[in-house]
């Protein structure tokens, strides 16, 4: 009888599982802090605010790019059109 292989687990990639992991650790922002955040680097030039506020909101992006997995590069700048002429 022949022996086939067995068939592999289908899972994320290591980059991306390793990656959403990752940026799990940046706590999310109370709006007042957001605020004061933003208020430091338009006010200031505060790049460490900045920062901050950034690496807040990877797991959003991370989020929105999960709904254009297996889009083309053509339907993701459609799709960005509309949002941003919304």
């Amino acid at each position: 009888m022949a022996r086939t292989a067995a068939l592999p687990i289908l899972r994320a990639e290591p980059g991306l599982t390793h990656y959403l992991d990752e940026i799990r650790r940046f706590p999310m922002l109370e709006r007042q802090e957001e605020y004061l955040l933003d208020k430091r680097w338009r006010e200031h030039g505060d790049r460490e605010a900045a920062h901050k506020l950034v690496n807040s909101h990877l797991r959003l992006v991370a989020k929105i790019g999960r709904g254009y997995r297996g889009a083309t590069a053509c339907q993701f700048l459609t799709s960005s059109r509309r949002v941003m002429s919304a």
